[in-house]
C-alpha cells in the first residue's frame, strides 16, 4: 500500500473517531439539558414527548397525511406525543403561543425544500428513510385548567378523537376521508368539520355542544347523540345522518331537505321538513325577546333521521 493511501486511511480513522466523540458529547449535553435527540419508548409507542403550558397556547395546528390524532382533556399535565413518524418527513415547532406540526408526504417534498419549508435535521436521521409499519399518531393531553383558543387539524386520511374538553375552543377539522369522534365536548365557540373527498367520512358525536356548528361532507356517515348548537348547519351530499338534537333555547327553527329518506321523531316526510315556534315566543313590549337557535340540514340523496327532544309538531308542519 502506498504511503499516501496509508496516510489517508489514518486521517479517515481519526475523523471517524472525532465524529463519534462529538456525537457522544452532544448526546450527553442534550440529555443534561432535557432535549430529546432520538425517539424513546412511550406508553403508546415509540416517539417524542414535549411538555407545554396549555394556559399560554393560543393555537395548535396539525397537518398530517395519515395519522391517529387524540386530544384528551382532564390530564394531570399538558403535553404532546409524536409517535412512529419518520423524523425526516415532518417539522415540529413549539413557541410560547403556538404548537405546529406539518408532515411531508414523501421524500420528493423534502427535496423541494424551497416550497415545503422542510429543512435538513442532521446526520443522525439521514439513514432513517424507510417507512414504519406502526400507525402514526399524535396524542395531546390537556389539564382542565388549560384553554387552547384554536385547534386546527388537516389531513388526507386518518382518525380524529376529541374527549372531555369544556373550553371555548375553535375546532376546525378538514380531511379527504377518515373518521371524527367527539365525546363530552362543549365549546362556546365554533366547531367546523369538512370532508372534501369522495370516500366516506364517518363522524360520531356524543354529548357535544357548540355555539356554531357546521358539518360539510361529500360522502358521510354521521351519528350524533345529544348534539346542541346555537346555530347548526349540516350539509351531507351522500350517505346518512342519524341525529339526536337537544334544543337549548326557547326559540327553535328547523329546516331539513333531502331527496333521500327523511324522518323527524319517527314521522316520515317527503323531501322537506320545516318547524319554528318563533311566533309563540316573541316576548312582550316589556320583555326582551328570548334567544333563538336554528338547525339547517341539507342533503342531496342522503338519508336523514332526526330526533328532537321535546319537539311539539303542529298539524301543518308536514
Amino acid at each position: 500500500m502506498k504511503r499516501r493511501s496509508k496516510l489517508m486511511l489514518v486521517v479517515a480513522a481519526v475523523l471517524v473517531g472525532v465524529g463519534l466523540i462529538t456525537c457522544l458529547v452532544g448526546a450527553g449535553v442534550s440529555s443534561a439539558a432535557g432535549d430529546q435527540l432520538f425517539a424513546s419508548s412511550l406508553e403508546d409507542g415509540k416517539g417524542y414527548r414535549y411538555d407545554f403550558d396549555g394556559s399560554k397556547i393560543d393555537s395548535i395546528r396539525l397537518d398530517v397525511v395519515d395519522a391517529q390524532i387524540r386530544v384528551i382533556g382532564g390530564a394531570e399535565e399538558s403535553y404532546i406525543e409524536i409517535l412512529h413518524f419518520n423524523e425526516n418527513f415532518y417539522t415540529f415547532s413549539q413557541s410560547r403561543s403556538l404548537i405546529s406540526f406539518k408532515e411531508s408526504p414523501d421524500i420528493s417534498s423534502i427535496l423541494r425544500f424551497w416550497e415545503s419549508g422542510f429543512t435538513f435535521k442532521g446526520m443522525r436521521y439521514i439513514l432513517r428513510l424507510s417507512p414504519r409499519d406502526e400507525q402514526q399518531a399524535i396524542n395531546i393531553y390537556l389539564t382542565d385548567e388549560d384553554y387552547v383558543k384554536g385547534l386546527e387539524i388537516e389531513s388526507e386520511t386518518g382518525n380524529i378523537f376529541i374527549q372531555n374538553i369544556q373550553t371555548d375552543t375553535d375546532y376546525t377539522f378538514t380531511m379527504e376521508k377518515g373518521t371524527v369522534q367527539m365525546e363530552d365536548v362543549s365549546t362556546g365557540s365554533a366547531l367546523h368539520i369538512t370532508s372534501t373527498g369522495t370516500d366516506p367520512c364517518a363522524v360520531t358525536l356524543k354529548n357535544t355542544t357548540a355555539k356554531i356548528f357546521s358539518l360539510d361532507l361529500t360522502e358521510g356517515e354521521v351519528e350524533a347523540q345529544a348534539l346542541s348548537a346555537g346555530t347548526g348547519e349540516i350539509d351531507i351530499a351522500h350517505g346518512s345522518l342519524d341525529l339526536e338534537y337537544i334544543p337549548r333555547e326557547a326559540v327553535l327553527t328547523i329546516s331539513a331537505s333531502t331527496k333521500g329518506k327523511l324522518s323527524v321523531n319517527d314521522v316520515g316526510y317527503i323531501d322537506t321538513f320545516a318547524y319554528t315556534n318563533k311566533e309563540e315566543n316573541t316576548g312582550t313590549d316589556t320583555e326582551e325577546a328570548p334567544p333563538e337557535e336554528t338547525l339547517t340540514i341539507t342533503g342531496n340523496d342522503a338519508a336523514v333521521y332526526l330526533s328532537v327532544e321535546n319537539l311539539v309538531l303542529q298539524p301543518d308542519s308536514n
